[in-house]
């Protein structure tokens, strides 16, 4: 709050004084005058008293009115610096008091009214205690009877001394006050500088708690880091160490054989090894330049030994995130180096022998694969041959009776003719017969009634002309298991796979119809294939088998055989059963591989014929999908591989 400004000396009051002053003087000087006239009678010159009177008169007023205006201007730049000195104080950002030598308040600014609650006007003319109730100790002392304080005669300029405040609400604060003493003449005053540390205290209170718990912290750290086995260092912005542990001193003293300490420069330190310090500083750099980052070096060790270490570099930054330096942690990794090395070692060894390893396991899984087909072929080859055996001597006990059956025929189909001429002749001569013996006909009579014989010698040819058909139809199916038998040949040889394939199909019929499952051929012009037809006859014979099998009643199986290109055929066999699982797909060529029941395959088919057909060069292609039925296509070459040709005709060189 501002001091009312006070008014400066008006000009009529000055003009008031003035004539009051001209009228003192005028008659003063009237009666100097008459005084002067007095005895100038007796000296007889009154004018020139006259004249010395009224200049002496119009100087008094002169000097008057001069010292009236000196007057007024100083107090007019009094209350001027007065009210700057308000205004000053006012705008100052701590409180101010002024005292005067009894230690009474004469001033205080906006500050002091904020901070102890008071106004202005209750406070001039008080004690100073009523602000600081313990500082009248410090800046009086009783100069009089009654104990009314003044200030002391020794005091000088104080700077902060600390105290308690009192507010007007009677709460007490920390204050810090500084005085500085104006002595003039026989006077006294001090000018009060008050400043609330109640913040600073607490703030100081929380810096020496915080300090305290820094310089646990920090012990702590120093534990850690002197405790660790890994290198630890940090670098100011001028690469100057501020850490380091023994660890990192005893490494920096055997790699390059200096002692560094806190405070001394990386460049310092490192000055008798320029390469080095190169080295160290652009990393350093990159570090102080706030990347983090960490690499494996190798330093050559005194001993000859080489040290593997890695080093780790980040930055440091204070809590507002500038950059204030570096550190680094260097482990020493030359046994996990060398140990990851022998490891290596090892592992490329160990890598070698299991590479033998297993090439020697592959020729062994080949061999023993190669055995179990060559088991499984040597199998089904001896199966083959003693059903070969077999049937071929079928044959030829069969072909005997038919031989002779058929011959018997032709005669009695000859002689039937005959007799039924001969009968139709006798017919002719019944009447006669009847006359001359009619017991005779009668019972020749009979007995062609009993038999029909009009119906006899109507159908006798047809039933001898059906009869040689049944025993053609035998003598086919005889002939038939008569190639069948010789499946087990290996020569290679052209061959027109068609008549071939139809044979075969003859020899699945009956299990066809057994099964209520037709069979039907398409059958198309094929080339003549080098093959060894016995072996093709019982890929296809395996492949019909199984689609039989697989087949539900009343659906169909198609033998179908097509061109393959300019140098090939293919043999489909197409079955409309319930498909193959794709988890047994992969496995269906894999011998003793069935998905029968026990009893009924012996998972061998598909294995022999696989192997076959890859012996003539060509491949077997597998469509198929649940409950839609499979689609096994042979796709053979019409000359195979010349190596292919080579082997059949060593295994039939050899016996096989």
């Amino acid at each position: 709050m501002m001091e009312p400004r006070r008014a400066s000396t008006a000009p009529a009051i000055l003009a008031i004084a003035a004539i009051a002053a001209t009228a003192l003087g005028w008659f003063a000087v009237e009666r100097m005058a008459r005084l002067a006239e007095g005895l100038a009678d007796s000296a007889g010159s009154p004018h020139a008293w006259h004249l010395i009177a009224w200049q002496a008169l119009i100087l008094a007023m002169l000097c008057l009115v001069g010292l009236s205006l000196v007057l007024a201007r100083r107090r007019d730049e009094a209350l001027a610096g007065e009210a700057g000195l308000r205004a000053v104080l006012d705008a100052a950002s701590n409180s101010v008091a002024l005292i005067d030598g009894g230690c009474r308040v004469v001033l205080v600014n906006a500050r002091v009214e904020e901070l102890f609650g008071y106004h202005r006007d209750e406070l001039l003319g008080q004690s100073i205690e009523v602000l600081l109730p313990d500082v009248l100790g410090i800046l009086g002392s009783p100069a009089a009877a009654d104990g009314t304080p003044v200030l002391r005669r020794d005091l000088g300029p104080l700077r902060g001394v600390e105290t308690r405040g009192r507010r007007k609400d009677g709460g007490t604060f920390p204050v810090e006050f500084s005085v500085g003493v104006v002595r003039k003449g026989g006077a006294a005053g001090a000018a009060c500088i008050l400043h609330d540390i109640s913040g600073r205290l607490r703030e100081e209170a929380r810096l020496r708690d915080a300090y305290r718990a820094l310089r646990f912290a920090n012990d702590r750290l120093r534990g850690v880091v002197e405790g660790t086995g890994d290198m630890i260092a940090a670098l100011d912005r001028d690469r100057r160490f501020i850490v380091l542990n023994d660890a990192y001193r005893r490494t920096f003293e055997r790699l390059f054989g200096r002692r560094v300490e806190p405070g001394m420069r990386l460049d310092d330190a490192l000055g008798h090894r320029p390469e080095e310090l190169t080295r160290l500083r652009s990393r350093w750099d990159r570090a102080l330049r706030g990347e983090r980052f960490h690499e494996v070096a190798e330093y050559p060790d005194p001993d000859g030994a080489t040290a593997h270490l890695e080093l780790a570099f980040s930055p440091i930054r204070d809590d507002s995130g500038a950059l204030i330096g570096a550190g680094q942690v260097i482990r020493d990794i030359t046994d996990r180096v060398e140990s990851h090395e022998a490891l290596r070692r090892n592992a490329v060894e160990l890598a070698a022998v299991a590479a033998s390893r297993a090439t020697a396991y592959s020729a062994l899984q080949d061999a023993y694969e190669e055995l179990k087909r060559a088991e499984s072929r040597l199998v089904q080859a001896e199966k083959l041959s003693a059903l070969g055996q077999l049937i071929a001597g079928v044959a030829h006990e069969i072909n005997n009776p038919l031989a002779f059956v058929g011959n018997d025929l032709a005669i009695l189909q000859r002689d039937v003719v005959g007799l039924v001429r001969l009968i139709r002749l006798y017919r002719e001569v019944t009447p006669e017969l009847a006359r001359t013996h009619p017991e005779v006909a009668a019972e020749v009579a009979e007995l062609a009634d009993e038999m029909d014989l009009d119906y006899a010698l109507e159908h006798l040819g047809g039933l001898t002309g059906r009869a040689r058909d049944g025993l053609e139809r035998i003598r086919r199916i005889v002939r038939d298991l008569r190639d069948f038998a010789r499946m087990d040949e290996g020569e290679m040889d052209e061959a027109d796979l068609k008549a071939g394939l139809a044979s075969t199909v003859n020899i699945v019929a009956g299990l066809a119809r057994d099964r209520d499952v037709a069979v039907a051929t398409e059958l198309g012009d094929l080339p003549p294939v080098s093959c060894a037809p016995g072996k093709i006859h019982q890929v296809v014979l395996n492949l019909l088998i199984n689609a039989v099998d697989a087949s539900p009643r009343g659906s169909t199986v198609t033998l179908r055989t097509r061109p393959d290109g300019p140098d090939g055929v293919a043999v489909e066999v197409i079955d409309r059963g319930e498909g193959i699982a794709e988890a047994h797909r992969g496995r269906i060529f894999d011998p003793f591989f069935t998905t029968k029941p026990v009893g009924q395959g012996t998972g061998l088919g598909l294995s022999i014929s696989y192997g076959i057909v890859q012996d003539h060069g060509g491949r077997i292609e597998v469509e198929s999908a649940p409950g839609k039925g499979s689609r096994f296509t042979v796709h053979l070459p019409v000359k195979p591989p010349a190596r292919r040709r080579a082997a059949s005709k060593a295994m039939v060189s050899d016996g096989k």
